[in-house]
């Protein structure tokens, strides 16, 4: 990698790393989940709509690719997008940040299931274990007996990332011969397609209180975080390939927590740093990152799923 592929990968982690403080800003302002997503995804698909069209011009999708798209739109972006605000009505944007970091993580469940080259070995068995035991930790060791407040957000949070990684799965059965760009405007341009009539009609948009700081995390979430870092992200995976480009996903989780601490005040308890560190070893270990003593390297990377 160069410097300049090391200095995307670095600027990707921080806006999206911020992307939790900007969703906590908004609905502390007083708009609705479903408002943070639509606004987000609109902002998106019309930064995305450059780079689709010049993309169209190469290679029309046919109708069943559209239909498909309208359809991940839902299930990869207004679905999670909504939940994850959502989520964060009862957790930090930190803990929103490392829990949303599992997406690897069903992404090599559900590659076992749906894609016959995949095999769980020693490495990512242990990984899959240690991961799912750092959201546990994360969500706080009584979350097995009741359900507490940080246990319903990170539960939020982690049926986002199932949703993420399968439509990863599908995208890579069923669209892998179009453009990223028209993949990811067809999906972001549909779920605003979706999310926006419908947060109008609830009143999502009633008594938010838009004061220049809030208007400029909208901005930067659906302009920035939701459409250029998009596209700055898939020409990475064409300069330096999907494995080096993954490694935004362990860079993310750090920058949440530090933006929700010095800009929120919200408190790092040592869950926190706990289930941080022992969620990003599992992804590690899924992800053939790092591997066991005497394991063979990892089949295939298809397991390296992105929550956005």
């Amino acid at each position: 990698m160069t410097t300049r592929h090391i200095l995307t990968l670095a600027l990707l982690s921080v806006v999206w790393g911020a992307s939790f403080l900007f969703i906590k800003v908004q609905l502390d302002a007083g708009l609705d989940p479903l408002g943070v997503a639509s606004v987000r995804t609109l902002l998106g698909a019309a930064a995305l709509a450059p780079f689709a069209a010049a993309a169209v011009r190469r290679a029309r999708p046919a109708p069943r690719d559209a239909v498909l798209l309208a359809a991940l739109g839902v299930t990869n972006f207004a679905v999670p997008w909504t939940l994850i605000a959502l989520a964060e009505h009862h957790i930090s944007s930190g803990m929103a940040s490392i829990a949303n970091s599992t997406a690897p993580l069903w992404a090599a469940v559900l590659a076992v299931a749906f894609l016959r080259e995949e095999r769980v070995n020693r490495t990512k068995g242990v990984g899959l274990v240690l991961g799912f035991s750092g959201i546990v930790i994360l969500a706080g060791p009584a979350s097995l007996v009741h359900l507490s407040s940080d246990a319903a957000g990170v539960a939020l949070v982690l049926a986002s990332t199932l949703s993420y990684a399968a439509s990863a799965i599908a995208i890579r059965r069923a669209l892998g011969h179009l453009s990223p760009a028209v993949i990811a405007f067809g999906q972001v341009a549909a779920a605003a397609a979706a999310l926006f009539p419908a947060a109008a009609a609830t009143g999502a948009f009633a008594g938010v209180d838009w004061s220049p700081h809030v208007v400029a995390s909208a901005a930067t979430l659906g302009i920035l975080g939701s459409g250029l870092a998009v596209v700055a992200y898939m020409g990475l995976i064409q300069q330096i390939g999907a494995v080096r480009s993954v490694l935004v996903t362990y860079l993310i989780p750090p920058w949440g927590v530090l933006f929700g601490w010095a800009f929120l005040s919200e408190a790092i308890s040592w869950n926190l740093l706990a289930g941080l560190g022992v969620i990003l070893a599992g992804v590690l270990l899924v992800q053939g990152v790092l591997r066991l003593p005497g394991a063979r390297p990892p089949e295939s990377a298809g397991s390296a799923a992105l929550g956005k």
